[in-house]
């Protein structure tokens, strides 16, 4: 049997599971599929192209939001527009980003990473072997695939130093900007026996996979679950997994990973 892991597979596990949690209607995906790919785009579109993109769904989630407002629902927008309209810890503007940030990051982000992980596993075959043997191992891998798969393409988003301080030798004075790689740092071999050799059993897995301290990622339990499940079923229901055809990589994004990814089992 043949499928395309990724439009069949790894894409609607996390769009259906973040349109259930925040409230947001499933049978919209084309339309945020796009805004989506726009938003995480470094250089396919103008800079007008891409604040029309933005403002678009902006405009989308605030049409939803009043809905939501007016039919209030058991959803995490439900409970975002209390935080906002009873309890003022949010703007209106914040409300909506924050809305459109969980849309966006909640499915994109894992809905990458599967099929990222696959192409791994498959290009390491005595350790896609350990997990047949012993599914027990899952959580674990998923770990340390966070730590192995870097998920950006480079460096994005700048930190600034509280103080003066060395880095490599380079001097980093108060202020300054500093654009930190995390798929360097979680190939630390300072920090890590055996930085570039994937095991699935590594314990300790400190990884940078969901950032740290006021960075973390929000979503981090729920990409866990969504990962570790996700694997479970290739793993246990497909043991003949294979690719089919040739991966199609994304490119001009901020984010690396198969386009489409052909494959048989």
């Amino acid at each position: 049997m043949y499928k395309r892991q990724v439009e069949d597979y790894a894409l609607p596990l996390p769009v259906s599971v973040i349109c259930r949690l925040l409230g947001v209607p499933e049978a919209d995906r084309p339309l945020f599929r796009r805004w989506s790919d726009d938003a995480l785009s470094t250089s396919s579109l103008t800079a007008e192209e891409a604040d029309a993109s933005r403002e678009e769904l902006r405009a989308y989630m605030a049409g939803l939001i009043a809905e939501r407002r007016a039919r209030p629902a058991d959803d995490l927008m439900t409970a975002l527009i209390g935080a906002r309209d009873r309890d003022d810890r949010l703007s209106e503007p914040e409300l909506i980003d924050l809305c459109v940030a969980v849309l966006v990051a909640g499915h994109e982000t894992t809905a990458t990473q599967i099929p990222n992980f696959v192409a791994t596993l498959l290009d390491h075959p005595d350790e896609l072997a350990r997990l047949h043997k012993d599914p027990e191992l899952i959580p674990a891998a998923v770990e340390e695939l966070m730590r192995f798969v870097p998920l950006g393409m480079a460096a994005s988003m700048p930190r600034y130093a509280t103080q003066d301080i060395e880095v490599g030798g380079t001097l980093v004075r108060k202020g300054e900007p500093v654009l930190v790689s995390v798929g360097s740092a979680n190939r630390d071999g300072l920090r890590f026996p055996e930085p570039d050799t994937l095991d699935l059993g590594r314990e300790g897995n400190q990884h940078m996979g969901f950032g740290h301290g006021v960075h973390h990622c929000l979503g981090a339990p729920l990409a866990r679950v969504e990962l570790q499940e996700a694997l479970r079923a290739l793993v246990l229901r497909m043991p003949g997994l294979h690719v089919a055809g040739d991966i199609v990589w994304k490119t001009q994004m901020l984010v690396r990973g198969p386009r489409s990814m052909p494959v048989g089992w």
